[in-house]
């Protein structure tokens, strides 16, 4: 049984972006940010920003995580462009059928994330390369 990364294919690419938007949105509008009639559009509208060549934007890494070859989740790793030496995580996810089984979930991965060297900078977590 192993864990590992791979990098995101064009068809698990489009499943992420479905996904992640709408979560974005919901995010946004529980916070309220954003309102319910807007919050897809501006949620869609930030990401064709960030990734406007999708996964051959330069400077950012899309990966499935797998397990037993199995998609259980995805990270997009970002370089920080103010400093080439560090990068973001900009969003993480292990899928809820898969939480708890040893690959932790919010609130417990911020242990996770300290122990392997990240520390909080804003709403994000950084590691130095």
């Amino acid at each position: 049984m192993s864990l590992t990364l791979e990098p995101m294919s064009q068809g698990s690419f489009r499943n992420y972006l479905n996904y992640a938007i709408k979560n974005y949105a919901l995010e946004k509008e529980k916070i309220g940010t954003w309102t319910s009639d807007t919050a897809v559009d501006k949620a869609y509208e930030s990401y064709e920003r960030l990734l406007p060549k999708g996964l051959a934007t330069p400077n950012n890494y899309l990966f499935s995580i797998m397990f037993n070859s199995v998609t259980v989740g995805y990270i997009w790793i970002a370089k920080d462009v103010e400093n080439e030496t560090a990068a973001f995580i900009f969003d993480f996810e292990i899928y809820p059928d898969y939480r708890n089984q040893g690959f932790g979930n919010n609130s417990a991965a911020i242990h996770v994330y300290d122990k392997a060297g990240f520390f909080p900078t804003d709403i994000r977590m950084k590691k130095m390369l």
